[in-house]
């Protein structure tokens, strides 16, 4: 396995749909995070879109199939399954990650993994990239309480993702499988614990990741709150050997998304498909509906990405939208840092 790359813009490998945009040029993105279910099967404490009420809605059959041939046509790269719910409770997932990768398209996964059975992980391992899995604490009755499910929900999770762990091995399978923990109140002094669980279920990695709320969230957590826990991240990392990452993401804790750019500038190259078919600039805009480009159950993919609407709404926020009262570690933070050196480079470019 090669070095993880969890955090910062991966742009430097596409530069020439950078070359196109900086031209003025239409550009597709090169990734779309996809929500196939708003429905979850948990109500985790720190859900990020928790403010929106968990109102069912799953993408069709029709939908998803439809995306795969835009997707593939129009140079689209990569797809994330994750967004407002459980993936796997849509049940044309698996049907969409195989085909898409018949057709070249990487796919990733977040999931809880109380629903991966050992039939789905057959047919849907060997077709992704990677897979990251929310594991929260370590303790069943902790987990119960955070991800707002019964104990038996822990004991599943572990038992599902520790078969993954066979299949991927057995069948020497490329795609990359994680758990990650997102560093709340309630389970700050466990990291290291959970860490070391992560690493018994012999997945290639375990990661803790800063919350980040979104204005319409009640549930917060305090800024400062990994300083708590610095004795602890670093046993977590002493964990790591030439089998197992254990990964710390300093650049979110230490660094406190300081932003180079003034505008908001890499909606382009990304963007967000809710379960309701509404596709949005990003995760700040879900509950707006007058961020929203357009419905793909009445309109397809490239029509509305091609659509005047939105050009006109992904200008409006890059001329309007004061990128400081953007939520923390926003989706496009690391790609807007990237751009701006192309649209304010620094003094003396040539003395490289």
């Amino acid at each position: 396995m090669g070095q993880l790359y969890l955090d910062g813009s991966k742009l430097q490998y596409h530069l020439d749909r950078v070359g196109d945009w900086t031209k003025g040029k239409e550009v597709f993105p090169l990734h779309v995070e996809i929500s196939p279910s708003s429905a979850c099967n948990q109500r985790c404490i720190l859900c990020c879109v928790d403010y929106k009420g968990h109102k069912p809605a799953s993408l069709s059959k029709n939908v998803l199939l439809s995306l795969i041939e835009e997707f593939s046509g129009n140079g689209v790269k990569s797809v994330l399954l994750a967004g407002e719910g459980e993936p796997l409770l849509n049940k044309f997932l698996t049907e969409f990650i195989v085909e898409s990768y018949g057709k070249g398209i990487d796919s990733a996964l977040n999931s809880n993994a109380v629903l991966l059975t050992e039939d789905i992980s057959k047919q849907i391992l060997p077709c992704l990239t990677w897979a990251r899995f929310t594991i929260q604490t370590p303790y069943p009755d902790k987990y119960a309480k955070i991800h707002v499910t019964d104990e038996s929900d822990f004991y599943k999770a572990v038992e599902n993702i520790r078969k993954a762990v066979e299949i991927k091995k057995r069948d020497n399978l490329k795609v990359t499988l994680g758990i990650q923990q997102i560093l709340v109140n309630e389970n700050w002094d466990d990291i290291y614990e959970n860490a070391k669980l992560a690493k018994e279920i012999g997945v290639d990695y375990f990661t803790v990741k800063r919350f980040s709320k979104h204005p319409g969230n009640t549930y917060d957590v305090p800024e400062d709150i990994y300083k708590r826990c610095l004795e602890q991240f670093r046993r977590c990392e002493e964990l790591s050997d030439v089998n197992f990452d254990s990964l710390v993401r300093w650049n979110q804790f230490e660094k406190q998304c300081i932003r180079n750019y003034e505008r908001c500038i890499g909606l382009p190259f990304i963007t967000s498909i809710l379960a309701d078919g509404g596709i949005y600039p990003c995760c700040q805009y879900f509950d707006d509906d007058s961020k929203c480009f357009g419905n793909l159950n009445e309109q397809s993919f490239s029509e509305i990405w091609l659509s005047e609407r939105k050009r006109n709404i992904i200008s409006y926020i890059e001329k309007n939208i004061d990128v400081n009262q953007c939520m923390t570690y926003c989706r496009h933070h690391s790609t807007n840092m990237f751009l701006w050196q192309y649209v304010e480079p620094p003094e003396h470019i040539n003395f490289i």
